[in-house]
């Protein structure tokens, strides 16, 4: 009796110990596995080059091409290097410019960081000193005529830059817009704020029908609508998730753009391998986190996938880009019925596509308009909208609108702004409405010509052995280069010298306004067969194909640029 009562203690309290263990056991398995199974899963899907970018950007050091390397960064031999200065020096002598525009191009470049920046992220760091002595562009324009620009100093430009995404109607409209705008509302005047004008019901009504979507809601430009929108269904869902997907573009907010360009860490932002089944899965899994997954549409252009390749014949090419559109609208009606089924808000950002991809923009032109069954929960708009004015727009669903919690009314979803609603805004937007809703034939004549566009000068590049490519998504078309190569960033300002006025080319985006002529077209069209054929003359897409020479790969190209930036590093190279 004396020893079998600590005993039996001792005997209890092991037995307890191992029932707690096991219970953590049972909870761990319960809760932590599932947490290890979910951020596998994000890891798989996670697009890659946001990562590698982020890290690598602090890492990175500056360094700068003198001349004697500025022509033969990519090894070419000593007679190119001198056939590309002799090309680069030809090149800056159509750059100059007139008196007016030197001077004010002087004025602004001292005080105007926008224009800095422009002007630093159009060439490749190693190359900026020796472009900017030599290639000064103008971009100080007064005057413009159906798409043709004019600068202070008289030159004419073909514009492809579409404003950034913004000239649909061609400029001639727009102004005829906002005049029409400001006949609505001059009796208020344009800068009456807080009360609204009536012309607002001639905006919400078109796009509530237009949408399928409940309610509107107006702000001063895209990147706030979108700011708007996360916020919203932040909100409303509860949730602390947004999954993007890698190479799309919600707007400079440093609270949805991941990688590149933003100093802040976006853990709640998962930027995810786009038309991928490791997205889908961790979507999938992580429903009950997620507020929304957004959609830039213009992804259809080269979703996830490398140009196309300049083995492939032009009809194949075609055909090639029109299987990838097919694929492209099948992932985008999957993802909708899947974040349907698991209660998750799909958003279609269609600040730089709504109304140009179609008369009713994107959704219209992938099938998921307000009558096929698939239309995103929410549609956020911007840039053409406007009329020719600032504009975001948020249009959605009722129960994704809401700004107050009615349970707990100190939980509020404060959103709004100064000019948000403006007058003048709403009369350009009204007016702009009312001319879509009479323009289905001028989208589907656009459309047309740009597709024998691109046909049209894929022909002749081949024909030309030029080692080039263009391809659309509708109006909006892009330049791609068949081989590799260290100065393609080049042919803009050879496009530039041919008289075209464009924001930039490669991985950028050109655009057909709706008022392109038959003769404008051609124009543009010989533009790049002549740029193209002096960036070949002038030795800039040489390929070490020569007897005695070493083919120019990617591999070498990038070998090269380690090797570059190593020596820096280590202080070998200055």
């Amino acid at each position: 009796e004396k020893f079998a009562l600590p005993a039996f203690h001792r005997w209890m309290e092991a037995e307890t110990m191992g029932m707690i263990k096991n219970a953590l056991v049972v909870v761990l398995a319960a809760f932590g596995l599932p947490f290890v199974y979910k951020r596998f899963l994000t890891l798989r899907a996670i697009d890659p080059t946001y990562v590698a970018a982020r890290y690598t950007a602090g890492l990175l050091p500056s360094y700068t091409f003198e001349e004697d390397e500025f022509y033969s960064a990519d090894g070419a031999p000593a007679h190119v290097a001198e056939q590309r200065k002799a090309g680069f020096m030809k090149l800056a002598e159509s750059f100059k410019m007139g008196p007016k525009g030197t001077a004010k191009e002087a004025e602004m470049a001292d005080g105007l960081s926008d224009i800095r920046f422009t002007d630093t992220n159009r060439v490749p760091f190693q190359f900026q000193k020796i472009v900017r002595e030599n290639l000064k562009v103008a971009s100080i324009v007064e005057k413009s005529e159906g798409p043709v620009l004019t600068t202070i100093d008289g030159e004419e430009m073909i514009d492809v830059s579409g404003s950034y995404g913004v000239n649909v109607c061609g400029y001639d409209t727009y102004k005829k817009l906002m005049h029409q705008g400001w006949l609505k509302i001059k009796d208020l005047g344009s800068n009456v704020l807080g009360p609204v004008h009536p012309v607002i019901n001639e905006v919400i009504k078109p796009l509530r029908e237009i949408t399928g979507l409940d309610e509107v809601s107006f702000h001063m430009s895209g990147t706030e609508a979108v700011m708007a929108a996360v916020r919203l269904v932040r909100f409303n869902k509860q949730r602390p998730l947004v999954v993007t997907f890698g190479g799309a573009y919600h707007g400079w907010w440093d609270g949805m753009q991941p990688g590149p360009g933003n100093e802040r860490f976006t853990s709640d932002v998962l930027a995810v391998k786009d038309m991928s089944e490791a997205s889908m899965a961790m979507i999938k899994a992580r429903a009950s986190e997620i507020a929304a997954v957004l959609i830039s549409p213009l992804q259809g252009l080269n979703p996830g996938k490398p140009p196309p390749s300049d083995l492939v014949l032009m009809d194949s090419a075609m055909r090639k880009t029109n299987d990838r559109m097919q694929d492209y609208t099948n992932w985008l009606h999957r993802l909708r019925k899947v974040t349907a089924e698991l209660d998750i808000p799909l958003v279609f950002d269609e600040v730089y596509t709504g109304f140009r991809m179609g008369q009713h923009g994107a959704t219209e032109f992938y099938g998921m308009g307000p009558d096929s069954g698939l239309g995103p929960d929410m549609i956020v708009y911007g840039k053409t909208l406007g009329g020719g004015m600032p504009v975001g727009v948020v249009c959605g669903k009722k129960e994704l609108m809401h700004r107050f919690d009615k349970k707990h009314p100190l939980r509020v979803n404060y959103i709004i702004g100064t000019f948000s609603a403006a007058p003048m805004t709403l009369g350009a937007m009204s007016a702009f409405l009312e001319w879509n809703k009479e323009s289905k034939g001028l989208y589907e004549n656009g459309q047309k010509k740009t597709d024998e566009f691109i046909e049209s000068c894929n022909k002749e590049f081949i024909d030309r052995g030029l080692p080039m490519r263009v391809d659309s998504l509708t109006t909006v078309w892009t330049v791609l280069f068949s081989q590799p190569g260290r100065y393609h960033w080049m042919y803009q300002y050879y496009l530039r010298s041919e008289g075209l006025a464009l924001s930039w080319v490669g991985t950028g985006r050109c655009l057909f306004s709706l008022d392109f002529t038959d003769a404008q077209y051609e124009t543009v069209k010989q533009a790049l067969l002549r740029a193209g054929e002096r960036m070949q003359e002038d030795g800039w897409w040489w390929d070490g194909s020569a007897e005695g020479e070493k083919n120019l790969t990617a591999s070498t190209i990038k070998g090269k640029m380690s090797y570059e930036m190593v020596t820096k590093m280590v202080g070998i190279r200055k």
